[in-house]
């Protein structure tokens, strides 16, 4: 189990959680547990060293190495001093290990064992904990850019990134067990009987933009909040928005603009409207072999019940890049092999390769869903979700997916869209151009090769 965003200069974001932290209580809570898990062994065969904290970008790793070579994980929150800990994070980190523990019994998702938590700081650690198994592997980064970091010969690495994708769908299309009618972080009976769902904790991006850039405060630690469980699909959708309404008439007109859109995304035609999905589906939280082959999914933090057409079908986000792009950082120069300052990227045109290998793979296991293909116009819906969510993507993404909205309706005219979101503002739309919204977007959700 690694994380691609460890690294220790990041170390300086978790100064008030590591000075709560009892760090000297660490090897006593590992071996504590592994006591309990393997009774055989004596205290001296399992004293555990700590390792060097590795540091993601919400919480912090200290692994456990034991005498007997096993190699354990304490994930402890970024914000999991007593003074930043609320309700809704114990509440978030209960749901986090329960899930996992459940998804472990009922299905054969490859994760960590939940060997222990605790979703309070009153412990031996003074800080929240979860106690993990670790998963030996390699990042799938370094699988999927083995051409580029490692030298891979090119059709080796694009068999060993089809392997991973069919993992990974096999393995997350298995979330569909598990429906509800409302949204939100799942509650658990006995014997894993779902029994309802509760508020969801989200990072709240528009927050941590107005602390830097109103408040003039510089802290980086993540700022939540409550999403409460709902009924309405659209509405798990716009959350954000109605937290925060537009004065700016440009951006009103966006987010009018965003809501029609929101508004005409189709669902299945399920009993549940809503599935549990994993809160991050990108790359770094993905373990694997040297060959491609799935090992272990980590990162389980925000795991929820979300609607069907983000839900357990859609693309992995590492595929989607090319249509988010204020986070897009490909260069055409990576073609030829020059390093780039940040992460690789694949090209447009690979992207689109491979999002036709993850529908094959997705398709081959999931049951009929009638007229609506989830993984498909997940290309879509998945980047309005990130629109509705992040105000730092919503402009660019916007405008991208009205210009390809447009190009479908078969629409002579040129798009205007400062025309059309000026009129979004305004509340004015002309019939030809909501038609013209209406049936290019309709395409552009079930457009195959995209």
């Amino acid at each position: 189990m690694t994380d691609v965003n460890e690294s220790d200069e990041n170390l300086e974001l978790f100064t008030e959680v590591l000075s709560a932290l009892d760090k000297a209580q660490l090897p006593i809570l590992g071996r504590d547990v592994f006591q309990r898990v393997h009774p055989q062994h004596t205290t001296t065969d399992v004293e555990p060293e700590v390792g060097e904290p590795i540091c993601g970008a919400y919480h912090v790793l200290f692994p456990l190495t034991f005498t007997t070579g096993l190699r354990w994980l304490v994930k402890i929150p970024a914000n999991g001093a007593a003074d930043k800990w609320d309700d809704l994070s114990a509440s978030s980190l209960n749901t986090e290990a329960k899930t996992m523990q459940m998804l472990k019994c009922e299905t054969t998702i490859p994760l960590p064992e939940v060997l222990d938590f605790s979703s309070t700081p009153e412990n031996i650690l003074r800080c929240p904990y979860i106690l993990l198994s670790h998963i030996s592997g390699v990042p799938l980064y370094d699988v999927w850019f083995g051409h580029r970091l490692k030298g891979h010969d090119p059709e080796v690495n694009r068999t060993r990134r089809t392997r991973a994708l069919q993992g990974i769908a096999s393995a997350l299309l298995q979330l569909g067990l598990f429906s509800f009618q409302n949204s939100g972080s799942p509650i658990y009976g006995s014997g894993w009987s779902l029994l309802g769902t509760s508020p969801t904790r989200r990072v709240d991006e528009q927050a941590t933009l107005n602390r830097w850039f109103v408040h003039q405060d510089p802290a980086d630690d993540p700022l939540y909040v409550s999403q409460p469980p709902s009924s309405n699909t659209k509405a798990w959708y716009t959350f954000m928005l109605e937290l925060y309404p537009e004065d700016n008439a440009t951006q009103k007109g966006i987010v009018a603009l965003l809501r029609q859109l929101i508004s005409w995304v189709p669902e299945p035609d399920e009993t549940d409207p809503f599935v549990l999905a994993h809160p991050d589906f990108d790359i770094q939280n993905f373990i694997v072999s040297e060959e491609g082959e799935l090992l272990g999914i980590i990162d389980w933090d925000g795991v929820a019940a979300v609607p069907r057409s983000v839900g357990n079908k859609g693309y992995p986000g590492w595929l989607i890049r090319d249509w988010d792009p204020a986070m897009y950082g490909y260069e055409e120069s990576m073609e030829q092999g020059v390093e780039p300052e940040g992460l690789w990227e694949d090209s447009p045109q690979t992207l689109a390769e491979y999002r036709q290998v993850y529908i094959s793979a997705i398709s081959q296991g999931r049951r009929n869903e009638g007229n609506v293909d989830c993984c498909r116009m997940s290309l879509i819906t998945e980047n309005l979700a990130i629109a509705a969510a992040d105000p730092r993507c919503r402009g660019q993404i916007m405008y991208k997916v009205v210009r390809e909205v447009w190009n479908r309706a078969g629409n002579n005219k040129e798009m205007d869209y400062t025309e059309i979101v000026r009129m979004f503002a305004e509340n004015n739309i002309d019939s030809s151009t909501m038609s013209t919204l209406y049936v290019g977007f309709t395409t552009l959700l079930s457009e195959e090769g995209l």
